[in-house]
């Protein structure tokens, strides 16, 4: 090839490099309604963290903490269907007004421990990824929270010591069984909890001691009593339209870290629980560990009718469940 050609040659591929644009860097939000220390913005800015640094330059996600951008809870698996956020930590729970199978988590004193809770999400998660899809989005992974206590300004002893309580829920699960107690409950977004307490429009909550510690119960209640009402899980998601239009390697990428963070995660809130309750107690709060049989049996009662309810609008696929459930957790040691 002459000189003239390899020139010629030359300022061609020079053209076509300086004539094809960078490819864009994608930037995508992620949003809870936590922030601070709360482990579910901690796993938002951990997710994020490990994302942009697995993809330099071409992936940048940027965490809004403390319901930043103005959504409930009980609107956030919508929002990832429709694009307006591409990637929420979403409260099981809350989004059981548009998919009833997700009242699961947080069907009341169904599981006993973490064992049992990780069993019971190994056997439902194909519904729930299932149901996913179907609201256009996709599980990356799922955060469990530790059990839920009631907090207030007395301890729970027994069934009537319910009775009066101004009390926060965090769903409807939770609102039904202390409604049957003769609480006056609620479902209230998290981000509304302190601020109703400290107007006294509540006076007392259902949440995990987690959550006690990041909204600093011990300013405004007494009491802790770890009734063992669930152990609730959020669900990390990304809208289906937003993920797709990522490349095969940055899709992988995105399954990998999140696989990664649900072991994590797990491991994070198993250990969660006697350290936030001994947060509480050096605070001043009062920690009851344990609650009578009675008690116990009351609230498990009342419980049932929440799961029958649930296995009303959730037929055949609820029954296979719960069934599996069952037969599989007698065989955890």
């Amino acid at each position: 090839m002459s000189k003239k050609l390899w020139v010629a040659v030359g300022l061609v591929l020079c053209a076509v490099l300086i004539g094809s644009p960078a490819a864009a860097v994608v930037e995508l939000n992620i949003a809870t309604t936590y922030s601070g220390a709360n482990m579910h913005a901690e796993t938002c800015r951990e997710f994020a963290k490990r994302i942009n640094e697995a993809l330099p330059g071409e992936v940048v996600l940027t965490v809004h903490e403390g319901g930043a951008l103005g959504l409930k809870d009980e609107d956030r698996f919508t929002a990832v269907a429709d694009g307006i956020v591409p990637i929420q930590s979403v409260l099981m729970g809350a989004a059981v007004g548009t998919s009833p199978i997700f009242g699961l988590s947080t069907s009341p004193f169904l599981i006993k421990n973490f064992k049992e809770a990780r069993l019971l999400l190994d056997i439902v998660r194909p519904e729930y990824d299932a149901e996913a899809k179907k609201f256009n989005q996709m599980i990356l992974y799922t955060a469990p929270w530790p059990p839920s206590s009631i907090h207030a300004n007395r301890p729970i002893k027994k069934y009537e010591d319910l009775q009066g309580l101004r009390i926060r829920t965090y769903d409807k699960n939770g609102t039904e069984v202390l409604k049957k107690a003769g609480a006056n409950a609620v479902v209230m977004s998290w981000g509304d909890v302190y601020p109703a307490l400290a107007t006294k429009t509540i006076d007392s909550v259902l949440t995990s001691s987690q959550s006690a510690v990041a909204g600093k119960f011990w300013e405004v209640l007494s009491d802790t009593t770890r009734v063992n009402f669930a152990i609730p899980l959020n669900m990390i998601n990304i809208n289906l339209d937003s993920f797709n239009a990522l490349t095969p390697k940055q899709q992988a990428v995105f399954v990998k870290i999140g696989k990664e963070m649900e072991v994590r995660q797990w491991q994070i809130a198993e250990e969660a629980m006697v350290k936030d309750e001994k947060t509480c107690a050096d605070n001043g709060m009062t920690i009851t560990t344990e609650v009578s049989d009675e008690l116990a049996a009351k609230l498990r009662a009342s419980g049932q009718d929440v799961i029958n309810d649930w296995l009303k609008k959730t037929g055949k696929v609820g029954e296979a469940v719960l069934a599996k459930f069952d037969k599989e957790r007698k065989t955890l040691k």
